[in-house]
């Protein structure tokens, strides 16, 4: 596998916006080639209903997707289509933990599909795919050694498929098994200057794979391969305004890759 090592020090996002800088900012991405078939989303304040409706989205054939917590809000995505099946979560107290309960998962035959940290631990979601992902956790504690810490596992084969700040440091999810040809990863601390970049970047068909804002820094994974055909994305100072614009998407064959929040 091809690796190119590239920092750029702004990213863009991926539309204009219409939103001060330091507001805070609930950001979905959209993609098309993702192979799903169909979604629902679910936000809820409390952790037990929220548990509770994803009973009933697995009831209704879903698949947990994505995770996300900001502001007290848990925003979970639910798809059909998914490369895996049978997937459940589990709760970790620290980074050490979440680590024990990858290699205890992959034992069982599931893989990690995404991770979140909100209200005091880690919730990694599982799934069971038909070869079970090498995968490992990393950290870093300052954004500057990301790039460091990205290139380290580029190097071994390693792709990077998700990065979140939590409890001091910047912890990221590598895998072997998602063949992207190239990846990059983008930091930035001024969220307006986030557009040109990006348009740049879907020029030359490198697509948002996961995008994470922590200590005051938007940082962005870009990747070439992941099989997407187009991206878009909506941000709105409130997650109920986004409720519109993600069932105008759906109808245009969009689906939800990545829910984020921050400033």
């Amino acid at each position: 596998m091809r690796r190119i090592y590239q920092a750029l020090a702004v990213v863009a996002l991926l539309a204009p916006l219409h939103l001060h800088a330091a507001s805070h900012k609930w950001i979905a991405v959209f993609s098309k080639g993702t192979g799903y078939t169909s979604q629902a989303y679910d936000t809820r304040g409390d952790w037990r209903e929220l548990v509770e409706s994803l009973r009933v989205r697995k009831a209704q054939g879903y698949e947990i997707s994505h995770l996300k917590y900001s502001e007290g809000i848990w925003f979970a995505v639910y798809s059909k289509g998914t490369d895996y099946k049978e997937s459940y979560l589990l709760k970790a107290r620290d980074t050490e933990q979440l680590g024990k309960l990858v290699d205890e998962q992959h034992a069982k035959g599931y893989s990690l599909i995404d991770m979140e940290y909100g209200n005091g631990d880690w919730v990694a979601i599982f799934g069971k795919k038909p070869q079970v992902e090498q995968q490992l956790i990393a950290k870093v504690g300052n954004h500057e050694d990301i790039h460091t810490m990205a290139k380290l596992y580029w190097d071994k084969g390693y792709d990077m498929v998700d990065i979140e700040h939590a409890q001091g440091y910047w912890t990221a999810l590598f895998s072997k098994d998602r063949n992207y040809s190239y990846q990059a990863v983008n930091v930035t601390k001024n969220f307006g200057n986030l557009t040109g970049s990006i348009s740049k970047r879907w020029s030359n068909h490198d697509y948002i794979t996961n995008m994470e804002y922590g200590y005051k820094r938007w940082v962005t994974v870009f990747s070439k391969g992941s099989g997407y055909g187009d991206q878009g994305y909506v941000a709105t100072r409130d997650w109920s305004d986004l409720n519109d614009e993600i069932l105008r998407r759906w109808k245009q064959g969009y689906f939800i890759t990545n829910i984020s929040a921050g400033w």
